[in-house]
């Protein structure tokens, strides 16, 4: 990565004039897989004891790992939040967010046109709420990230930042998501404009047209999958057809052929998905920006598919180990024990809620390790920070750290990550 500036200059990622090479800063990340695996074990172990209630200290420690192992030029980032703030956070979170709760409860009565408009106006007000605490969960990591003895931080409003994206999902909904790569451009650069660290201000450079350029391929690729499954699915769609499936081995035949399509098609829908977030990350690490500063990155598409494909096989893996393990038990229990039909089935649901129990948690696990710690890691690794001496000259002002709610905002909404 070192001293190849040139690499940042491409007409798919546009940037300003290229620094100096002897300017370019190299990131690394040096945390140990293994360390992160057992904090992540040991957390999802807590949560299910607690009920989830030691979220808020996992995720406290999982960010300092991150932060502390993330090193830029020699010198690591600081987190600086505590799980006390977004437990607090979150109980203050819950009791904002009652007033459109209510609203949504009010919609599933029936009480006619009044009970109708209510529900709309809860889930306009979650909608808009969700991005509200977005960008207000953002503002607190910012606050509590330190680099060098200085906070980052961030200005803007919640409000117009929600305001934003609400307005952008019209077009992104009429256009079936082609306005989509337009719409996170603008999203982005409103963010990065309100970011700063000390006397440095953000700036986003990447285009709405060069994203809509990397990914068209995979939209035109969806559309037309999605024309095929419909139009065979009409060629079997009426219920007479159904019921002569048993009878007509022409109609079983298409049925199979039917649902063979839709599980192609779910599954390229997986892959298209995993493909875009490759894209979506590498556009937005070459178009972030501080001062004179340019980030420059190396990531690949593959290596995040390749990420997402581990997870995959991992928890189908994990899948079939359990099935194998309950299905054993539940055979020893049979062959061991003259109980009772009530015994029977009272042990087989134990063995199911088992099986759902360690399934979830095993598979949360292989999530965090196989998705975001790779890509966190491949992401650092893959950045250089050309006129990088900039940082050497940045001045100090008054931030304060921000208040812990938005963060609570995101977690009681589900959103809620590292």
């Amino acid at each position: 990565m070192g001293a190849n500036v040139s690499d940042i200059a491409s007409s798919e990622f546009p940037v300003a004039a290229a620094p100096a090479a002897g300017n370019v800063a190299k990131a690394r990340f040096t945390g140990d897989p293994r360390e992160f695996r057992n904090l992540m074990i040991r957390g999802a172990l807590l949560q299910v004891v607690t009920l989830g209630i030691y979220r808020f200290w996992l995720t406290t420690d999982a960010r300092r790992f991150l932060w502390a192992n993330t090193e830029i030029a020699g010198d690591s980032l600081e987190y600086a939040g505590t799980a006390i703030e977004l437990f607090l956070g979150f109980l203050i979170a819950i009791a904002l967010m009652v007033p459109i709760f209510a609203l949504i409860a009010l919609g599933s009565l029936s009480l006619g046109f009044f009970a109708q408009i209510s529900g709309a106006a809860g889930y306009l007000a979650l909608a808009a709420f969700g991005q509200f605490a977005y960008f207000r969960a953002r503002r607190y990591r910012l606050t509590r990230t330190v680099f060098r003895g200085l906070r980052f931080h961030q200005t803007g409003s919640a409000t117009k930042y929600a305001l934003r994206s609400l307005l952008w999902s019209v077009p992104v909904l009429l256009t079936l998501g082609l306005a989509y790569p337009w719409a996170q451009a603008s999203l982005e650069r409103y963010k990065m404009a309100h970011t700063h660290y000390g006397d440095l201000q953000g700036k986003f450079a990447g285009t709405g047209t060069a994203l809509f350029r990397r990914g068209i391929v995979l939209w035109l690729l969806l559309a037309g999958a999605f024309l095929v499954v419909g139009l065979a699915a009409d060629e079997f769609g009426d219920a007479a057809a159904l019921r002569r499936v048993a009878r007509d081995p022409a109609v079983g035949t298409t049925a199979l052929i039917v649902t063979g399509l839709t599980i192609g098609f779910l599954l390229l829908c997986a892959l298209v998905y995993t493909i875009l977030q490759g894209i979506i990350l590498r556009w937005w690490l070459a178009g972030l920006r501080f001062g004179p500063v340019v980030v420059t990155t190396k990531l690949k598409k593959r290596q995040v598919v390749g990420a997402y494909l581990r997870c995959f096989l991992y928890v189908l893996l994990l899948l079939i180990v359990l099935s194998l393990v309950v299905g054993a038990l539940a055979g020893l229990f049979a062959l061991g024990m003259s109980a009772t039909t009530e015994a029977n089935q009272i042990m087989g649901l134990i063995l199911v809620a088992c099986l759902y129990l360690s399934l979830a948690v095993g598979s949360w696990v292989i999530y965090q390790l196989t998705i975001k710690f790779s890509i966190w890691r491949m992401a650092v690794n893959s950045v250089g920070l050309a006129g990088f001496d900039a940082i050497e000259r940045v001045r100090a002002d008054d931030t304060r750290p921000s208040s812990a709610v938005g963060e609570g905002l995101v977690d009681a909404l589900g959103a809620g990550g590292i």
